[in-house]
């Protein structure tokens, strides 16, 4: 359309210039001494503006002349640029191809003709991370100090691969200072504290972890499951800490019903119990937790089982009351069956045992099974069924590889 309109324009004014021409008559009179020359006003004025033209058009081959230099050189530049962001997008491919020698020199040629300080830090970030990821801390700490010169708005980046990196190299302190001069910068960075939350958890600061843990969850920025396990891990460390059976107590009231009845986190409080020769309580979380049908497991009733020599008649006695109450549950569970029969024994309820242990192994054949027959049956002096059950034992471990 443009087209159409510029041609039916010149045509018209063709036919302006042309009208023009027939209906002007005069002439112009050019007078230098001694000559003088008449020609018509219609050629002055075709003079004119011809002259205008070659006049613009020497200027313009003056002006494009002068200025060929500096198109040289700005077309130079052109092509070095083209080829320092080739490279730079070829650093990144190689860096996620896991390629990290390549990733770096690449990185470098696109640090060499690149002015853009947003290309030059991603470059120079490029080119630590590949270092750090061969091993060459010297290159990675020198590219990291580069990146001090670019402007400010720049640094958040600089710090968090820093800190990042600190983690990885299991420097703790060095990864909460890089951390803090991104918070700096940058306050409610949630990577920030998801960083900083694995570096409590490796200095072993329980507190820490769970306040971190709560504000990542509110935020969203953990699922469920892995705030879960940072808070079991943490749970893990407070334990470690404890000294007397009386602060394992309290500490348990402290800990929402949900994180509690956790079979590990169960299974581990028992343990630190042991440790501490609280052998009582430590079976009655065991207890508590083998009365959930959702939580008790195989690993729970082996564990109770370990307990049964070390625990008062008393709670022996509970505990064999409760069980059989388990059993109407879970009549075919072996480890359960093994824990009765242990306890069975420490009660020096021999028929009971008997029956207890029998029953786990016509279930499935364990070698702690057959080894307390085996004991039972020396007790009670019946040493040929003791050595039967002491040689099916053997058997047993030979075929576990024991």
């Amino acid at each position: 359309m443009k087209f159409a309109l510029w041609i039916i324009g010149l045509f018209a004014l063709a036919v302006v210039v042309g009208l023009t021409a027939t209906l002007n008559t005069g002439y112009a009179i050019l007078f230098l001494p001694p000559y003088r020359m008449e020609i018509s006003f219609n050629l002055l004025l075709v003079g004119i503006v011809a002259l205008i033209i070659l006049a613009h058009g020497a200027l313009r081959l003056i002006s494009v002349t002068a200025g060929l230099p500096a198109e040289v050189r700005r077309f130079q530049r052109q092509k070095k640029l083209k080829a320092a962001r080739h490279a730079l997008r070829e650093s990144g491919i190689a860096f996620f191809e896991g390629r990290f020698q390549k990733a770096e020199r690449e990185a470098l040629k696109a640090m060499d003709d690149e002015y853009a300080p947003e290309n030059q830090a991603l470059a120079l970030l490029l080119a630590a991370r590949s270092a750090g990821a061969t091993g060459d801390l010297e290159k990675r700490d020198s590219y990291l100090q580069k990146l001090d010169t670019l402007p400010e708005r720049l640094q958040l980046a600089r710090h968090m691969l820093d800190a990042e990196l600190k983690v990885e190299a299991k420097d703790a302190l060095g990864a909460l200072a890089a951390i803090e001069r991104a918070r700096a910068l940058s306050p409610n960075l949630t990577n920030a504290l998801r960083l900083e939350l694995k570096v409590r958890l490796l200095q072993r600061q329980p507190e820490a972890v769970l306040a971190l843990t709560e504000k990542l969850l509110k935020s969203e920025a953990l699922e469920p499951a892995q705030a879960r396990r940072y808070r079991l891990a943490a749970y893990s460390q407070q334990l470690a800490g404890f000294v007397g059976g009386k602060e394992v107590r309290d500490w348990l009231r402290r800990i929402p019903d949900a994180e509690r009845t956790n079979p590990k986190l169960v299974t581990e409080v028992v343990e630190r119990l042991i440790a501490l020769e609280d052998y009582d309580y430590a079976a009655t979380l065991l207890a508590e937790a083998l009365a959930d049908e959702d939580q008790a497991t195989p690993e729970l009733a082996r564990e109770l089982g370990k307990l049964a020599e070390r625990l008062s008649p008393d709670k022996r006695l509970e505990l064999m009351r409760d069980a059989e109450g388990w059993l109407k549950t879970r009549p075919r569970d072996h480890m359960l069956l093994l824990a009765l029969g242990r306890l069975a024994m420490g009660q020096q309820l021999w028929g009971k045992a008997q029956s207890y242990l029998e029953a786990s192994t016509s279930i499935q054949a364990t070698l702690c099974a057959h080894a307390e027959l085996a004991r039972l049956f020396e007790i009670t002096g019946k040493e040929d069924k003791a050595a039967l059950h002491y040689q099916r034992s053997l058997e047993l471990a030979l075929e576990m590889g024991v």
